[in-house]
């Protein structure tokens, strides 16, 4: 039985259409995410501590027509529902948050363990000039003057507005975690919601992970002090004692998102190198009753220096544990993972007494 279950999300991290070993791909450095000289739609993986097989997953319905959303993909991971198809990708008008909400309401992934965990700490101020988020009701609420005139980064005012931007997508990074439609199936599953108090008492993660970004910031507008900076592997330390205590454990990574958008290819190769550490550091720390999946929403990183938008490429889901390579070749959609994680949830429930935290009913 599957005791523990990690679901691991790395923004914007796609296949690379040009092929992924090649020496100019951001992932020709990889030392074993993307294996040298090997291809195809399923690939089991050698040199991991554990069983581990990638798959490519279409994220788009095959759809042609639109932008790829990470919220349409979110919303597939947590439903077990085509949200591509049913929603359709943008067109320009936004997403219909009220759709994704009801299909929440219908299947909710978090809902079907006796002890969920979302690692994610919330950002800890509602910045309405952002567009509208999940936890507006938890927290105080800042406008764009208050933020120009009072935020630093890098030691100068923020500037969210004009041809001088100085910030503007940092702080968005930072703060894009309460807008995501994961964090509304928390809430909806009833879930505490970590903070920054939780993350300096090593029991929760930043969407950075390891505090970089943050502390670029000067935070004191609201009533906060700096993190304390973390490596990959002290990061992956406080994840995997969150996966020993919950059957099930939801963490999204960010700072991928932000990379691509930026069009620097050592950037983009610097992060894939932050992401391949953390996965194998977790792997290291992983038993054998334990599963990870880890995935994407969209692609972007692999095209970082002529691509501006999020490429219609499939995105690469690689899972560890036991029958990693039959369980990998079932999740070629998205919404595939939801029944991964389900059958889980159900052996989970036919025999509670061996789940860690479990609570006999």
């Amino acid at each position: 039985m599957i005791r523990n279950c990690l679901l691991l999300a790395v923004d914007s991290v796609g296949i690379d259409p040009k092929g992924h070993d090649r020496a100019e791909s951001v992932y020709g450095q990889s030392s074993f995410l993307f294996p040298k000289g090997r291809h195809g739609e399923l690939i089991e993986l050698d040199n991991v501590p554990i069983e581990g097989a990638l798959v490519e997953t279409d994220v788009t319905a095959g759809q042609q027509r639109g932008g790829i959303e990470c919220a349409l993909t979110y919303t597939a991971h947590f439903t077990g529902q085509d949200a591509a198809s049913r929603h359709g990708l943008l067109q320009g008008l936004g997403l219909n948050e009220r759709l994704l909400q009801e299909m929440v309401a219908q299947n909710n992934l978090f809902r079907l363990f006796h002890d969920p965990c979302l690692a994610n700490a919330i950002f800890p101020a509602h910045l309405a000039f952002f567009g509208a988020s999940h936890v507006s009701d938890l927290m105080a609420s800042y406008s764009r003057e208050q933020v120009e005139e009072h935020v630093r980064f890098r030691g100068r005012p923020v500037r969210l507005l004009g041809k001088d931007k100085h910030g503007f997508a940092e702080l968005f990074t930072l703060s894009e975690i309460n807008q995501n439609i994961f964090l509304h199936a928390a809430r909806q599953a009833g879930l505490p919601l970590a903070t920054w108090h939780d993350v300096r008492r090593g029991q929760a993660l930043t969407s950075s992970m390891t505090h970089q970004l943050e502390s670029d910031f000067d935070w004191s507008l609201f009533g906060q002090e700096a993190l304390p900076l973390r490596s990959c592997e002290q990061a992956a330390d406080v994840l995997w004692a969150l996966v020993e205590q919950h059957s099930f454990v939801f963490y999204k990574y960010q700072l991928a998102d932000l990379v691509a958008h930026s069009g620097r290819l050592e950037l983009a190769r610097d992060v894939f190198e932050t992401i391949e550490r953390f996965v194998e550091a977790l792997l290291q720390r992983a038993a054998g009753d334990s599963f990870v999946v880890v995935t994407s929403d969209h692609g972007h990183l692999e095209q970082v220096e002529y691509h501006h938008g999020h490429p219609k490429t499939k995105v690469p889901t690689w899972c560890f544990g036991p029958d990693a390579a039959a369980r990998a070749a079932g999740l070629r959609k998205p919404q595939a993972i939801y029944d991964l994680f389900a059958g889980f949830a159900d052996e989970q429930r036919r025999t509670p007494s061996q789940v860690t935290g479990s609570r006999p009913a």
